[in-house]
This record gives structure tokens, C-alpha cells and sequence, in this order.
């Protein structure tokens, strides 16, 4: 295991039920050292054990604890109708040239965009050499988005880590509480500095759920252990779980396509739990559990814990 990836599995260990991310009920949430006492919003998201989404879960049936203490819940809101929030990050490095993976990724996202509802918006950032550049800024009117997806060429190495790291406050501008950045890349990184302290930053800084879709190709199944941890899959596989997202492993445009329009539901179909800290003692990363106590075995997804002071009242 790699020394980075060991310690930042000892700062966040593994998930129990759920966890959650730290945004204002109506503005997109930021990080900084003095955030103590900005609103928590968790989106939650809540299956069977088969997979299907949970309905008619009411307030009451959710129990939500910061470390050991139970904490009510002020906000709570589940409409499928409302509108959502993307950012898609793509990966623009010379290996997304390969096997049409760029190609495949630009069709994903206008699968998304081609199903939108009102109220949507939508942003699009490209990354390689380790900079992310802003290709569209949110927008309700995908028209701008679309027609910069045509530019987008691969060139370049890749520091994906270091180019997430960097920018994750500029991907969470999404106007809507429902939100989810989706992360396209084949998970080569050839090019990143990272240490277990950036690592762990990273995980803490990001408080919406993030999707990395590895593009990866037909050859991938056959990689040794080494040559997979090469490609930054555990890595991703983090991101994922400590966000409240889903790593998802895909070799071409059929499974894309309907892997977009799976992530854009399961983005619909969460619940939004918030809380209000107590603007008063330390600031730091506190671990955030979710659970459904309503009788079922149910799957319960949401961010790892949120930077901040402890809960009002605790």
C-alpha cells in the first residue's frame, strides 16, 4: 500500500452507515478555517438491498450523530422534481486520447445534459499538467457547455490528484442543494506530488458527492495489483466513499451512457438532512454518521463528516 494511501485511510477510516458534507441551505458550500458555523446540509442517499431507492421515508425515520452525539435535524427535504447541480471535471491528458476515452466521456455528459429539468445547471472544467481550467461556468442554458465539449482535445500528462485538490471550491458553485461533481478520467496519474497530507485535505475539502467514471480499456481486468494502484483506483475509490459518490469502472460508450443517466436519478432521488453547528470551539473535521431506523435493510450513502465546530447545543 502506498504511504499516502495508508494515512489517509488511518484519518478516515471505514464507513459505517453514512456520512455527510458542510453547505449553507441555500448558497454552495465553501471551506475555510474560520467556516465553523456554517449550515451542514447532507444529501443522503437511501436503497434497498437490491439496489432500489427508499420512498416515503419521513424525518423521523433518519438518526443522524456527529461522533457520539445525536443530533436533531433542522432541514429536511426530499422532491425528485427539484433541480440539480453537475460539474463535470474531465480528464484532457494524452492517455484519454486512447480507445476513444475522451470521446466516450464527452457523450456521457450530453446524455446528462440532453435529460435535464428545469432549474438544472451545469459547469464544465478540464484538467492535464495538473491545471484545471474553467471550460463553462454554471448555467441553467447548457448551450455554451455544449459547444466548448467540441474543443476539448487530450494532450499532455496527468496530476489528477493535484489538479482535484486545488480547485475543489470552484466545482461546488452549483446553485442547487442537490449537486454532484462527475469525474472523468482513466485514472492515470503520472504527474501528481501527492502526500498523505494533501490527500486528507483533499477528502475534507470535498462536500458534494463525486462520481470518478474511470475510463479504463479492455486490458484493465488483466493488470496486476501494483499497475492498478498505478492508476490511482484506491485513490478514487476514497474520493468516492468519503464524498457520499461511487467509483464506477467503465470500458466503452455502452456502458456509459446508461451509467449517466443512473447518476443523474441517483442525484434526484437523494434526501437533504441539515443541521446548524455552534459557531463556538475548534474548528476541525468532525465524522458524521447517517442511519434509517425504519424497519428494512437499507443502504445508506452520504458524506464522511463535515469541517466545522460541533453541533448547536452539544
Amino acid at each position: 500500500m502506498k504511504p499516502f494511501l495508508a494515512a489517509a485511510l488511518l484519518l478516515f477510516p471505514p464507513l459505517a452507515t453514512g456520512q455527510a458534507p458542510g453547505a449553507p441551505p441555500e448558497e454552495p458550500p465553501t471551506f475555510s478555517e474560520s467556516a465553523g458555523a456554517e449550515y451542514v446540509m447532507l444529501p443522503v442517499l437511501v436503497t434497498d438491498k437490491k439496489g432500489r431507492f427508499a420512498d416515503g421515508l419521513r424525518k423521523e425515520d433518519f438518526v443522524l450523530r456527529v461522533g457520539d452525539t445525536r443530533v436533531p435535524v433542522d432541514t429536511f427535504d426530499r422532491d425528485e422534481s427539484a433541480p440539480a447541480s453537475f460539474a463535470f471535471l474531465v480528464d484532457t491528458s494524452g492517455s484519454m486520447g486512447v480507445a476513444k476515452k475522451l470521446e466516450n466521456a464527452k457523450h456521457a455528459i450530453r446524455t446528462i445534459v440532453s435529460a435535464r429539468k428545469p432549474g438544472d445547471d451545469f459547469a464544465l472544467f478540464a484538467f492535464s499538467e495538473g491545471e484545471v481550467r474553467m471550460v463553462a461556468d454554471f448555467s441553467a442554458d447548457p448551450a455554451g457547455l455544449l459547444g466548448s465539449l467540441g474543443d476539448l482535445e487530450a494532450s499532455g500528462q496527468t496530476a489528477l490528484f493535484d489538479a482535484v485538490a486545488a480547485t475543489p471550491e470552484r466545482m461546488m458553485k452549483g446553485r442547487n442543494n442537490k449537486r454532484a461533481i462527475l469525474l472523468f478520467t482513466d485514472g492515470v496519474d503520472n504527474a501528481s506530488e501527492l502526500t498523505a497530507e494533501k490527500m486528507a485535505e483533499l477528502l475534507q475539502r470535498v462536500s458534494v458527492p463525486v462520481y470518478p467514471i474511470g475510463m479504463k480499456n479492455s486490458a484493465f481486468d488483466a493488470l496486476s495489483e501494483r499497475e492498478r494502484q498505478e492508476l490511482s483506483v484506491d485513490n478514487l475509490q476514497m474520493l468516492a466513499a468519503s464524498s457520499g459518490g461511487r467509483l464506477h469502472l467503465v470500458s466503452g460508450d455502452d456502458d456509459l451512457r446508461p451509467l449517466a443517466t443512473q447518476i443523474s436519478s441517483e442525484v434526484r432521488q437523494q434526501y437533504l438532512l441539515g443541521f446548524a453547528p455552534s459557531g463556538k470551539g475548534d474548528v476541525k473535521y468532525r465524522i458524521v454518521v447517517v442511519s434509517v431506523i425504519k424497519p428494512g435493510s437499507w443502504v445508506v450513502r452520504t458524506r464522511r463528516g463535515y469541517r466545522g465546530t460541533a453541533p448547536g447545543g452539544s
